[in-house]
């Protein structure tokens, strides 16, 4: 096979395709980035590469120029460049958690129309990489990496994302406010490709339109990891009839963190009961809805189990019921809901690898085959629109102040990348505070060569652990 795209060989190639990365050195970060997006070989196309970024950033980027061989061009000698392999904007220096909102929007104004001018510069299926962190600020949080991915998208098809993770120690003091440790940035991946279009829109939307957290009674909240790895227990002969299952010490972590012993948690698609056995074993009372007959039966018979083993003065149940249709009297009022939605209608798609392996062991592939399953629905903004309904309903039975937390993933389909967990969060801050988001890394799985040797295509090894408060 012939490599179109760099010079690497697979060694190189497929560590830079998992969707996170441990950070520690920006030297690093940078020479790996030129390494595969730079074709140094390629007649027609020099190995220039562009970069806007702090002066602290451009001194280190001007001392990987000998060694890697690539010509260096900055806004103030891009009229140079006739064309450009490969464009870095690194805005990592320019904001803090004490930015303003206004420092933000300001330094958005200048960097779309930087981007703007490189509108005949950028070689045809060739990227630009922009590293940003979402900022929280005065107790709001801030998706600015979020909106300006959404922005860069009138000019560039969004690809991609990596998520850095900084090696750092950080604090672990108790707060009124959750808060985490922001020990993550964004590598945003942007492509000039045929769908690439010049107009300007405005993208400011809700993401900025935020609401201040609601202060917590008392210090329960410690500083929580904006990032970890979670490696999931080996399913039993049930959980393992679940297309995809989260693993129970995610839920316990978050319980731990939104909830207190006694509080209510709920979950509203709760599979095999994850969620509420998590819940149980926590001293929690725990509730959820199951839309399957076949799964209900699995999570219904789990609870029962938990329940005889370890007999609690806490409630534990779970009803067969659509979560779209949920009213206030079937449960308590509500602390916490912590849950995961079906990621559109990804498990229908045929000759997927993990259908493969279902298909394999006789397993089932979906969660049903029922039409009011919104992991059925085929068109992306149906399906958001009443997976957004089914939350607000949600609202109905939680406590004002209560929390939720979404656990989703941004996917791919076709070539396309849809920003799910960035869509959640945007429609659900009509009625909900959006609070710092948290990434769990999964380390324990195989790298496929997406793209191979032709374009960059990365395998999604994160998922967003998205998190609301319901206001007073």
């Amino acid at each position: 096979m012939i490599n179109q795209f760099n010079n690497l060989n697979s060694k190189e190639w497929l560590p830079f395709q998992k969707s996170w990365f441990r950070y520690s050195d920006d030297e690093i970060l940078f020479t790996q980035n030129i390494r595969f997006f730079v074709k140094f070989d390629d007649e027609n196309l020099p190995p220039n590469v562009l970069f806007w970024g702090s002066k602290r950033q451009t001194k280190k980027i001007k001392t990987l120029q000998k060694e890697l061989k690539f010509n260096l061009f900055t806004s103030e000698n891009i009229e140079e460049a006739e064309i450009l392999q490969f464009v870095i904007i690194d805005l990592r220096d320019y904001l803090t958690n004490d930015s303003s909102l206004k420092d933000y929007l300001n330094l958005k104004k200048k960097v779309l129309e930087f981007i703007y001018t490189l509108k005949n510069k950028l070689a045809l299926r060739r990227f630009i990489s922009v590293q940003i962190s979402n900022i929280y600020s005065k107790n709001s949080f801030y998706p600015i990496a979020w909106n300006l991915a959404k922005s860069i998208t009138s000019f560039y098809s969004l690809k991609d994302e990596k998520i850095g993770w900084l090696e750092k120690k950080s604090d672990n003091k108790e707060s009124y406010y959750f808060r985490t440790t922001k020990e993550s940035f964004y590598s945003l991946y942007f492509r000039n490709d045929e769908e690439s279009k010049y107009q300007i829109q405005n993208s400011n939307s809700s993401f900025l339109d935020n609401k201040e957290q609601l202060k917590r009674n008392k210090k329960t909240f410690k500083t929580f990891p904006s990032c970890y790895i979670l490696k999931p227990k080996p399913r039993n002969k049930n959980e393992i009839l679940h297309p995809a299952k989260y693993p129970e010490n995610l839920a316990k972590m978050h319980i731990n963190t939104f909830t207190q012993k006694g509080d209510n948690v709920f979950d509203p698609m709760s599979g095999t009961g994850s969620t509420q056995i998590s819940a149980f074993l926590l001293n929690r009372n725990s509730y959820g809805t199951e839309l399957s007959k076949f799964f209900y039966e699995i999570s219904k018979n789990r609870c029962i189990d938990i329940y005889i083993e370890n007999p609690k003065p806490c409630e534990i149940k779970i009803l067969h019921q659509d979560a779209c249709k949920i009213k206030p009297v079937d449960f308590p009022k509500i602390d916490y809901i912590i849950t995961s939605p079906p990621y559109w209608d990804m498990l229908n798609i045929k000759g997927a690898e993990n259908q493969a392996k279902r298909i394999k062991k006789g397993l089932q592939l979906n969660y049903s085959e029922s039409t009011e399953d919104i992991g059925n629905i085929e068109n992306y903004n149906s399906f958001l629109n009443l997976l957004t309904n089914t939350y607000f309903n949600l609202l109905n039975v939680l406590k004002p102040g209560g929390y939720i937390t979404i656990v989703v993933k941004n996917i791919k389909k076709k070539g396309i990348n849809y920003p799910l967990a960035w869509d959640i969060s945007e429609r659900l801050q009509e009625k909900l505070i959006l609070l710092p988001e948290t990434f769990w890394f999964q380390n324990d799985i195989s790298i496929a060569p997406f793209g191979y040797y032709n374009t960059y295509v990365s395998n999604t090894f994160h998922q967003y652990c998205l998190n609301f408060q319901k206001p007073f």
